[in-house]
């Protein structure tokens, strides 16, 4: 029998619920789990549903997929920034942009990148110094916009363009927050201080990216073996090629997601190690027994076990994408509650991710519960921050691969440690960051036994 989502209380007049989201709103949106699967919200006068349960998640996300389409507060703050491109864009476009995207992703296209990856590593990292107090953050930024800018968009131009990302993401970042939970567009339109830096970023951003646009068109250089290539060369098959519109939204599509997740995922790993001496022992026994003493290539990858189990761990607690959103194209329902067409969905991966009934002691860094004979239904179910379905993430394979071969090549070489006893502050921007703490850089030696 189906039912009628029931309202989360402390809803305020005119803007809903959107205050408690913007004070707290990783806290606000665990504590949704006390009521149903399935709750109405309100945001500045728009009704949406949070799927308050991974069933009721995978219901939206895969098993009732072709019901639903990219849309809501999240994604229409998204296309903001990226416009039209594969991650945004909605499912009958994304039918034909996937396949001119995902051979850039391919297993075979990825092992080519690895050493590229690798040298970005190690040229971001060539300053270091022993005592050096660092912002592990804006290293892992600049190194995810170098390998971004070889790999994917590798003309000289790109380079510029990635750095713009880089420099101009943080800015963006926290502007799409505000257009994500005050989904008015007057009230972004309003040339107060916030609006003016997040408009002159973006500008700065748009003005790169024509620049490598104008770059390719004008040398022509569709033969080059990269994305951008990929997606300005067309449909052969249909004759169609992109016009510069489309280019710039792919381009950013392919800049924000390559820069900013790897980021904050390699951030956050080293901030975590800092604080969990035992995790950062048994990475290192790991290390020191896996690895020769040359460059860590892709072939030394799948003897990291314990290595992606952390990664995997560092993804539950603090997945990039805290916030998913969706709307619904045919009216249905989920797990018995009634979803009106064209209703917005709300699906928060870090909070199912915490759910103490699937992941015990939910705030622990725990890697070993990825150990294959621990892994539970729940936990598959519940892990999202790839999202699922058709609109997972294609570049998940290429982002695992980078920061595996990130982490391996820094951390079998060095310790970081935090300067204060402070402890670790999620910035739930558009995307999940860690709060700036800095960290000072102690030289180790590999153990290894190898030749």
């Amino acid at each position: 029998m189906q039912q009628t989502a029931s309202r989360s209380p402390g809803a305020l007049p005119l803007i809903g619920h959107a205050g408690r989201l913007a004070v707290d709103p990783l806290g606000f949106l665990e504590k949704q789990r006390a009521f149903d699967p399935v709750v109405a919200l309100r945001l500045a006068g728009r009704e949406c549903f949070l799927m308050n349960s991974a069933q009721a998640a995978v219901e939206v996300l895969v098993a009732q997929q072709d019901r639903f389409d990219k849309g809501g507060p999240f994604m229409e703050a998204a296309r903001q920034l990226v416009g039209n491109g594969v991650i945004t864009c909605a499912a009958e476009e994304h039918a034909v942009q996937r396949p001119v995207m995902k051979p850039a992703f391919h297993r075979s296209r990825v092992a080519e990148y690895a050493e590229v990856m690798r040298e970005c590593v190690v040229e971001a990292t060539s300053s270091w110094r022993a005592g050096q107090v660092i912002d592990v953050g804006a290293v892992m930024y600049r190194m995810a916009a170098l390998v971004v800018s070889r790999t994917l968009v590798s003309a000289p131009a790109g380079r510029q363009a990635a750095q713009a990302m880089a420099e101009a993401l943080p800015q963006l970042l926290s502007g799409l927050l505000r257009r994500m939970l005050v989904p008015a567009g007057w009230v972004h339109r309003v040339p107060v201080p916030a609006n003016r830096r997040f408009d002159q970023a973006r500008a700065r951003l748009d003005d790169a990216i024509g620049e490598v646009i104008a770059h390719y068109r004008h040398h022509q250089e569709t033969d080059r073996q990269d994305l951008l290539s990929q997606i300005m060369a067309g449909d052969e098959d249909s004759g169609r090629r992109p016009d510069d519109a489309e280019v710039r939204d792919q381009v950013m599509s392919v800049l924000a997601a390559g820069v900013e997740t790897t980021a904050s995922l390699l951030a956050w790993t080293f901030q975590l190690l800092a604080r969990h001496p035992g995790a950062e022992a048994r990475l290192w026994e790991e290390l020191d027994g896996a690895l020769d003493q040359g460059p860590v290539t892709f072939d030394d990858l799948s003897a990291l076990a314990y290595t992606k189990r952390l990664l995997t761990e560092v993804l539950r607690l603090y997945p990039p994408t805290w916030l998913l959103s969706r709307t619904v194209v045919t009216a249905t329902e989920v797990c018995g509650y009634r979803l009106p067409k064209g209703a917005d969905i709300l699906i928060s991966p870090y909070a199912l991710q915490r759910n103490p009934e699937v992941f015990p002691d939910p705030g622990r860094l725990e890697p070993d519960r990825w150990l294959p004979e621990r892994l539970t239904p729940g936990q598959r179910q519940s892990f999202l921050a790839f999202g699922a379905g058709r609109r997972r993430c294609m570049g998940e394979f290429f982002g695992m691969t980078e920061t595996t071969l990130a982490l391996a090549t820094i951390a079998r070489n060095w310790q970081l440690r935090p300067t204060a006893p402070e402890p670790l502050k999620p910035l739930p921007r558009f995307l999940l960051v860690p709060a700036e703490q800095p960290l000072r850089l102690h030289r180790r030696t590999p153990q290894g036994n190898h030749a």
